[in-house]
């Protein structure tokens, strides 16, 4: 009987992806979901009392990896020896966040382009705040505190969504694997030259010219 009901779960689940690709969740309608999955409209509220509940099962396992990505708790435990990312890091780190974008498109498409009237509608704002409350570690391990001013909250912020943003767009642009693993390199190689430079021209430069 609980196979039953796994495979009737399933089927709703198959179904509800379908619905909510094509119409995107605002417009869905449980009674167009419950006729996919071949259930009543009636059997379908016993497993869903709502769209909210389907969508939140449908992706979930999805959300909670990439908020695992973007973890405090994640970049915490990067710094804890008083040490940034370095090249090679940042690399294989890009690149498995390429791999999973490309094992889970579907699931990053409904969230971040059919999700809007759902608890999801603000998915990609929740990932760049989560990166931003990690400034603080950032800025710990900036070379030359009494400059560590030089570099503001509204840079951190700005490559946060830099970084997110273009992870959006290879999903936007349904890049394929091997483009999409080129994409991480390049981002990886840009983020951490580029903030190199940006440290030595706001913060090291300033530094010895007040030593």
């Amino acid at each position: 009987m609980q196979t039953l009901k796994k495979e009737i779960e399933g089927k709703i689940l198959n179904a509800a992806r379908v619905e909510f690709a094509e119409h995107g969740f605002a417009k869905a309608k449980m009674r167009s979901i419950a006729e996919q999955a071949g259930v009543s409209t009636g059997n379908l509220y016993t497993y869903f009392p709502n769209k909210e509940d389907i969508i939140c099962a449908l992706v979930a396992p999805t959300v909670d990896r990439i908020n695992e990505y973007v973890s405090y708790d994640r970049m915490a435990e990067q710094t804890k020896y008083g040490e940034g990312w370095t090249y090679d890091q940042r690399r294989e780190f890009y690149l498995e966040i390429a791999d999973f974008h490309d094992r889970n498109r579907e699931d990053l498409k409904l969230i971040l382009f059919k999700s809007q009237g759902s608890s999801l509608e603000d998915f990609r704002e929740d990932c760049i705040r989560k990166l931003d409350e990690t400034i603080p570690l950032c800025r710990d391990l900036l070379p030359y505190k009494k400059a560590d001013w030089k570099v503001d909250e509204f840079l951190w912020h700005s490559l946060h969504s830099f970084v997110i943003n273009t992870f959006i767009e290879m999903t936007m642009h349904d890049l394929d694997r091997e483009d999409m693993q080129q994409c991480a390199v390049d981002l990886a190689t840009y983020m951490h030259y580029g903030w190199r430079a940006i440290m030595i021209s706001r913060i090291e430069d300033f530094a010895k010219k007040n030593e």
